[in-house]
């Protein structure tokens, strides 16, 4: 499938590009597409794509040209993840139907997409992804230059000034700051590699790593067992859990039950905009319009939460 990155404004040396940019380009897109994708196969985008998915990450130039002195077209071509990624087998590499569909390029188109736009989807972003994004940054040369990636049919086109890139640091700098936190839950049963591995709890799965080796070696123990792990929590534009770090584990005592949920670190007002696209009860805003935000305490802003449930 085709895909056209398309510069244009006051461009150098009538729309050709020098070899040191033009790999700097090609560079942080790639790497854009590497954390897109491993953020939706397992959870975060700083895991390390194995062979099969480097592979699938192919994205290959297929024709440069110059419609005009002011306009620079690069025209590249790469496969569907349906093509690449049909025969991946692990737990934790679980490919949707959606994301089948798409290619590496329409990953970078739709991580820019969400960072950009009001109503873009955040939970396909992370804070590794998001500093990945801007990088991107240093392929302007211009103020005035213009970045258009588009596949001309199937993915809106998506268009990149210098000055957006103060969004994407706004969202960057508001995405809670890592904390500690301990959650039980049972070690699925996995082939485990480099530290990654998934524990599943009452809400969910969370998936976390092991920087350690040691404890890598002792908490092979547990796969398939009810565990305790004891971490630094880190989280998604929405406040929602993206990963853990697990600095400790151990044998789950009865109260531990207790630290099974995940841990979110959502703002008042993600919290209420979580609850309203989640569609429970779509009458709920009438609630809160003019009453929020207001003079309740924490206990009656909860109450309120659990009313929109």
């Amino acid at each position: 499938m085709n895909y056209d990155i398309k510069i244009k404004g006051e461009l150098e040396k009538d729309g050709l590009i020098e070899f040191d940019r033009f790999n700097q380009i090609t560079q942080n897109t790639k790497d854009i597409a590497t954390k897109s994708l491993m953020l939706r196969l397992g959870g975060f985008s700083e895991l390390t794509p194995s062979k099969i998915i480097k592979q699938a990450l192919e994205i290959r130039l297929s024709n440069f040209t110059t419609p005009s002195r002011s306009e620079s077209l690069i025209t590249i071509d790469c496969d569907t993840f349906e093509k690449s990624l049909k025969d991946i087998q692990y737990n934790l590499f679980k490919p949707t139907e959606e994301l089948l569909k798409l290619t590496p390029m329409a990953l970078v188109i739709q991580s820019f997409s969400a960072a950009l736009k009001e109503d873009g989807d955040k939970d396909n972003l992370d804070k590794p992804l998001l500093k990945s994004l801007l990088k991107f940054k240093k392929n302007f040369v211009t103020n005035k230059e213009v970045f258009s990636l588009s596949n001309r049919s199937s993915i809106p086109e998506i268009e990149i000034k210098k000055e957006d890139f103060k969004k994407i640091e706004s969202l960057e700098d508001s995405i809670p700051a890592p904390s500690k936190v301990i959650i039980n839950g049972k070690l699925d049963e996995m082939k485990y590699s480099k530290g990654k591995l998934v524990l599943i709890t009452s809400d969910g799965n969370v998936n976390s790593f092991i920087k350690d080796n040691s404890i890598i070696d002792q908490i092979v123990n547990f796969m398939g067992k009810e565990i305790t792990i004891n971490g630094i929590g880190h989280f998604k534009p929405s406040g929602h859990l993206s990963f853990v770090e697990i600095l400790e584990f151990f044998e789950p005592g009865k109260s531990d039950k207790i630290f099974s949920r995940r841990p979110i670190a959502m703002t008042t007002e993600q919290q209420i905009l979580f609850h309203l696209k989640e569609g429970k009860n779509k009458n709920s805003l009438s609630k809160i319009i003019g009453k929020w935000p207001g003079d309740e305490s924490d206990e009656e802003f909860e109450q309120l939460l659990k009313e929109l449930d």
